[in-house]
């Protein structure tokens, strides 16, 4: 293999990906079902844990399958209008479906006149409901949304839609902090009911078998490697583009070094930015206490229980911390104890 396998691209499929297989079967199997139990879902995780990648890979499947149309929008742009938009390059309405609305987009005449909100959203469903006269699917994939009144509005559509029994599919990615902000704002309650995936760490296994086949190391380096990224997919491929531009197969200074200072800039920052000045007080104590039990945390920060409790589920909400140990608190990512060590002198 003479080209890096790995990328350090968010969303970008690399040649060294590992398959999250359940979580890519469950979707389509559902989406291709005849009667699925649901039309729509969302998948949660931390930054750089391959929610895009696997959005995409599901995107690609549908691509290739006859009987669907996948439209892939924007949610910093009008949705009903890209929506519109994209659906025209396969169906075309007759004049007298368009009449009153003023409109001018692909596939369709029309002036350039000013249109509304209502303007896209009927001719949208003027469209979905042609799609489903043809026997055809229609999956919407939307990457990253966000608590905005633009997705608000889209998802208050899409619910009417899927209530006419238009064939239409919704398959969307978000932080959980963003999510949770999205679907607790009013008229959120159909995205709380919407199936959440939420991503976990890769299998150490399958992490491990990866190196070993691309390195060509013995089990106890590949194994070291493994314990270093933690499960972490923006880790795993980050380690392994470090060690291979390096022409090194094993882990010394100059690679955490390297691997330190970019799971920061790529990744941890943005992290860091997006918590409130408590929640970092918070992870500034977990990494200081000597005893990852949570009465050492707790009391070194002059909390109860119930002050300290909703921190703690945000923080594992948000993939940042591990509570899976009874009264015990640990990090989820990799080298995320040194960063925050790092980030506490600047605030």
């Amino acid at each position: 293999m003479s080209t890096n396998p790995f990328t350090i691209i968010f969303g970008m499929e690399p040649q060294s990906f590992i398959p999250r297989n359940d979580e890519y079967s469950r979707i389509i199997s559902d989406f291709e079902s005849e009667r699925p139990t649901t039309l729509g879902y969302v998948i949660t995780g931390v930054r750089g844990c391959g929610k895009t990648v696997l959005l995409t890979s599901i995107q690609n499947y549908f691509c290739k399958k006859d009987g669907w149309i996948v439209l892939r929008l924007n949610p910093d742009l009008d949705l009903f209008a890209s929506a519109v938009s994209q659906l025209g390059e396969y169906v075309h309405l007759n004049d007298e479906l368009v009449t009153g609305i003023d409109v001018s987009v692909a596939g369709f005449g029309g002036g350039i006149s000013t249109r509304s909100l209502s303007d896209e959203e009927t001719l949208l469903r003027k469209m979905l409901t042609k799609v489903s006269g043809k026997k055809k699917r229609i999956l919407i994939v939307i990457d990253e949304v966000s608590n905005t009144g633009n997705i608000k509005a889209f998802a208050h559509s899409y619910q009417a839609f899927i209530g006419e029994k238009l064939p239409v599919f919704l398959l969307m990615t978000s932080l959980p902090e963003n999510f949770s902000s999205l679907s607790n704002s009013k008229n959120g309650t159909f995205l709380r009911r919407l199936p959440k995936i939420k991503l976990e760490g890769l299998s150490d296994i399958l992490i491990e078998e990866k190196y070993k086949e691309i390195f060509r190391i013995p089990e106890k380096t590949a194994v070291e490697l493994t314990k270093t990224v933690k499960g972490y997919p923006y880790a795993f491929q980050l380690l392994g583009s470090i060690l291979w531009d390096m022409k090194k197969k094993s882990i010394d200074d100059k690679v955490l070094s390297r691997l330190d200072a970019m799971l920061y800039e790529g990744s941890y920052q943005a992290i860091w930015n997006h918590l409130s000045e408590k929640e970092r007080s918070v992870l500034c104590a977990i990494a200081h206490c000597e005893s990852p039990a949570v009465k050492e945390i707790r009391d070194s920060l002059k909390m109860k229980t119930n002050q300290f409790s909703p921190f703690r589920e945000k923080l594992k909400e948000e993939g940042l911390i591990d509570t899976n140990t009874y009264g015990v608190i640990s990090f989820n990512l990799p080298r995320f104890k040194e960063f925050v060590l790092k980030a506490e002198t600047y605030l």
